[in-house]
């Protein structure tokens, strides 16, 4: 998202033809495929994304997240993502960027490019390798021609271009299939340490060598405040038009054989206070999104990919719940409806999910910590960072339960105290969670899950320990933390 915009507003015209004659499915012969980008790592959003009629979705996968201190990877809330996407029929589609502390230089800003570009290296290789075949595409970073997604450092087109490679590399070793495409840059006049306008910025990177290192461009043409088929002198070049500029210049450095995917656009109906200028209402943000959708499959056949930006539930403080398609208690706004209309598809999910009988729900290489003690290593850290951290929740997808009781396992370690218990679906399995020795040896315990608690679809997880009072603690032991891994439900 960009912070250098000036807009106005538009007409209705464009939702009244609509409303008024019936909206009728986009029939042309280019049309793109339809992605939604989501903020939110959880079923609802994947949910609403095949409800709304899009088959892809776009997801960021932050580095800082992920491996939070060097070379401890937390898999669990992105394989979740990935097994969610599955099911449900959808393309992923992961940016990769938001750097950990350790991996840029101290007091760097927020996505920092990391002091090592083999640091980032690694991480992509780790992703890539993990999700081989699972994963359609990944944006290496994010808008790096301006300041505040460069670590606060004045954009540096050659630096980003040997960041791109790396991570093009790491791909590419890790998932020949999967495609690598450049972060996606904001739409910008400005020429400053603060911000590089776009098209300067994409043909520095054409010049630095950027071309060998991408398959697709990427590209942010958001419309402001203004329609999509507004002149490309309005508001001095800052519409949606814009994305013309940026195709001119692949054509002009020999790259016309690549697509483009737009994986960021849309308007927004509660813009942050600096911004006031960029506001549209609800009616206009509907109408917007239809029509450009239509403008793109009359005007841009090589556009391969359009994703609107996005869907989530935020606040309405929050900087980016103006451009979602939903209110922050999840109710649609016109424009999910409309889009939903004009797409005519049925949004009903035709799951990539194999018909397996064991179902992992946290791998073995992905360790939880419960209690409410700081213990040191081997020990990991505190589920989520939280002091005390009593219960986990996590989520699997099955296809067709069936009518036969399954049985869920998971791998436990140190546990000593009476209480803690797994729920699935709201329902406690019993018995609790056995008690142990201090020995530190991971046992297998296993309890049954009846089928007529699961359903198709997304189920739940809960683990839970308890929290002793001061009292019952003893300088020697430790009586209520825990880990455990490998959580599998099996058809038995």
């Amino acid at each position: 998202m960009t912070k250098f915009v000036r807009l106005t507003f538009y007409a209705l015209a464009i939702l009244l033809a609509i409303t008024c004659s019936g909206a009728k499915p986009l029939t042309t012969a280019h049309t793109p495929r339809l992605a939604a980008h989501t903020l939110q790592s959880d079923d609802w959003s994947l949910a609403r994304t095949v409800e709304g009629g899009f088959d892809t979705v776009v997801h960021v996968f932050a580095w800082r997240e992920i491996e939070p201190t060097r070379g401890e990877f937390h898999w669990e809330v992105t394989d979740q993502m990935v097994a969610g996407a599955e099911y449900y029929g959808l393309d992923l589609v992961v940016r990769l960027d938001q750097q950990p502390d350790w991996a840029a230089r101290s007091g760097a800003g927020f996505n920092a490019p990391p002091d090592d570009l083999n640091d980032y290296r690694r991480f992509v290789e780790q992703v890539a390798s993990r999700y081989q075949g699972r994963i359609k595409a990944y944006i290496i970073w994010n808008e790096p021609n301006l300041a505040v997604d460069w670590g606060g450092l004045p954009p540096d087109p050659v630096a980003y271009v040997e960041l791109l490679k790396a991570g093009y590399e790491a791909v590419k070793g890790a998932d020949p299939d999967a495609l690598a495409l450049p972060a996606g840059l904001a739409p910008t006049n400005h020429q400053s340490d603060a911000a590089l306008d776009d098209r300067l910025y994409l043909r520095r990177l054409y010049e630095a060598g950027a071309a060998p290192y991408f398959d697709v461009l990427a590209a942010h043409p958001y419309g402001f405040a203004f329609p999509p088929d507004a002149p490309a002198t309005q508001n001095n070049g800052l519409v949606m038009g814009r994305l013309a500029d940026l195709r001119e210049i692949m054509v002009e450095f020999g790259d016309a054989a690549k697509p483009v995917w737009i994986t960021e656009f849309g308007w927004t109906v509660n813009p942050p206070p600096e911004q006031p200028d960029i506001e549209v209402d609800l009616a206009q943000q509907a109408a917007y999104l239809v029509d450009a959708l239509a403008h793109i499959e009359r005007e841009w056949p090589w556009v391969e990919l359009v994703t609107v930006w996005n869907i989530s539930r935020l606040e309405a403080d929050h900087p980016f719940a103006g451009y979602s398609l939903f209110e922050a208690n999840g109710d649609p706004r016109p424009a999910f409806t409309q889009l939903q209309t004009v797409l005519n598809r049925t949004g009903q999910p035709v799951s990539r999910l194999k018909n397996e009988d064991t179902i992992t729900i946290l791998s073995e290489d992905v360790v939880i910590h419960l209690g409410d003690s700081n213990l040191a290593t081997p020990w990991r850290p505190l589920f989520a960072g939280r002091y005390p951290s009593l219960v986990w929740t996590g989520g699997f997808y099955l296809n067709d339960p069936g009518r036969q009781d399954w049985v869920l396992r998971l791998e436990m370690t140190q546990q000593s105290d009476l209480g803690a218990h797994m729920s699935v679906n709201g329902v406690r399995l019993q018995p609790d969670l056995p008690q142990q020795d201090f020995t530190r040896r991971w046992i297998t315990s296993a309890r049954v899950a009846p089928a007529n608690i699961l359903r198709p679809g997304h189920n739940e997880i809960t683990v839970n320990t308890v929290s002793l009072i001061p009292d019952a603690h003893h300088y020697d032991y430790v009586w209520n933390d825990f880990e455990f891994r490998h959580v599998r439900l099996a058809r038995e």
